[in-house]
Order: C-alpha cells, then structure tokens, then sequence
C-alpha cells in the first residue's frame, strides 16, 4: 500500500508540485496576514523568499552552502536551475517552525519579544526545528529522485554538509524576519476574535500531519525513531503550548 502510494506521487510530482507550492504559499501569506497583519506578512514572506531563492541558486552553482547537487523534473518547472515549489515549500517550513519556536519562546503563536537575545536565540531555535525536518525529508527526496547529490553521503546519501546548509539559510532568514518585525505594530492575538485564535494553530497541524507521514514513508520506519524525537517532542511542546495560550481571557 505505501508502496503504490508513493509510485503515484512520484507519478504527478511533475505536474502537481508548483501548483501545490503555490497554493501552500498563498495560505502562508493568508494566514499570517490574519496573525501580523497583511503588510507585515507581505514583508516577512518576501524577505524569506529572496533569502531562500537567492542562497539555493549559488548553493546549487558553487557547492558551498547545500553541497554539489542538482534538481531533476520531478520537482517542476525552475527558475533557472532552482524549482518554483521548492522555493514555496521553503516558506512553509519557515513558517511552521517559527509558529513553533514562538510557542516555545514566547508562549505565544506569533513573537511578543524582540530583544535582539530573543531574535537571536529563536533563530537557533527555529532554524534546528527547519533542519530536523529535512533529516527526515531529504533522504526521501533523494531516494526517490527529486534531487541528485552528485558526490552521495554518509546520512542516506545525503552530505552532512547539506544539514549546515539548511541550519544556516533558516537562521539567517529568522534573523531577518525578526529585525523586519521589530519595527511593525503588530495585533494584539490575545484580544483577536474567537475564530482568529482557533486559526493560530494551523500551522501545528500541518506540522503535526507531517509528523505522522513521516512516521511510516521512510524507508520503511528506519528514520521513525528520529521522527518521534527530533519532531515529536517540539510538536508536543507547541501544542502544550497553545492550550494555555488559548486559555487567556481576550
């Protein structure tokens, strides 16, 4: 059964993998508009998306920063040599883990604190959150074709060099969405409607559902105890979390 589920979405991986991007970065900008405010998100997901389009271009033509790899038709039509949903996809994480760290931080799903410890220390937060994802995610991209790292590595196939990558372009990009944010009037979520506050934990959920599917689609439950621990405990952490911010008086 997982097999044929797989086959099949490597079957429309080509077709279906910008459009699915795309939609996933409309409701990233829909939802933190309604979380930071509609220019603020504007400024956030632009910002992200120039630092993410940017680094992964030179990644993939100096070797640097990711490791010598390229990416196959699998991921859909490119920007020069970079997959428009790959770029997309970036945005998401970015933002389920930054959703994350500020539950963790801040007890809050959007950042209260600003001080320049604070952005700092969120960055590293968010940024090994980002990279615990992609110990799950690469291995199986890599296995199945997505994209090709020319030299292999120890991790699956996967570079450690890779894992560096990852960690350092997530840093430098909540680095910057934390000085960008600093300077809006960002809304008050504790006194936000009913509705709003229930929508805060979207992005927990997606987290929580890539959670589960990453429990059982790599290779065959190998990677499983590393999905358990390295997603699970701050999953468990956020949702936590949340109930008791939830339980604030609006």
């Amino acid at each position: 059964m997982l097999d044929t589920v797989i086959d099949l979405l490597n079957k429309v991986m080509p077709y279906a993998a910008m459009p699915m991007g795309l939609i996933f970065l409309v409701l990233v900008v829909l939802h933190a508009a309604k979380m930071l405010g509609f220019k603020p998100a504007l400024k956030m997901v632009g910002a992200g998306l120039i630092i993410a389009y940017g680094l992964e271009e030179f990644g993939v033509h100096t070797g640097i920063i990711y490791g010598h790899y390229y990416f196959t038709s699998m991921m859909g039509p490119k920007l020069d040599v970079i997959p428009v949903a790959l770029v997309c996809l970036w945005i998401l994480l970015l933002y389920l883990a930054y959703t994350i760290t500020n539950l963790i931080l801040d007890g809050s799903p959007v950042q209260t604190n600003f001080s320049v410890k604070r952005i700092i220390w969120g960055a590293v937060i968010g940024a090994l959150i980002v990279t615990t994802i992609d110990l799950n995610a690469d291995p199986f991209a890599a296995e199945n074709g997505w994209w090709v790292w020319q030299d292999g590595g120890a991790y699956y196939g996967v570079p450690y060099h890779n894992f560096v990558g990852w960690f350092f372009v997530a840093f430098v990009s909540y680095v910057a969405h934390g000085f960008q944010l600093k300077k809006e009037e960002l809304p008050d979520l504790t006194k936000a409607s009913k509705g709003v506050r229930i929508l805060s934990i979207a992005p927990i959920a997606i987290y929580a559902v890539a959670t589960v599917a990453f429990l059982f689609i790599n290779f065959n439950g190998q990677l499983g105890l590393i999905t358990v621990y390295a997603l699970g405990i701050p999953l468990l952490l956020a949702v936590y979390k949340w109930i008791e911010w939830y339980k604030l008086e609006n």
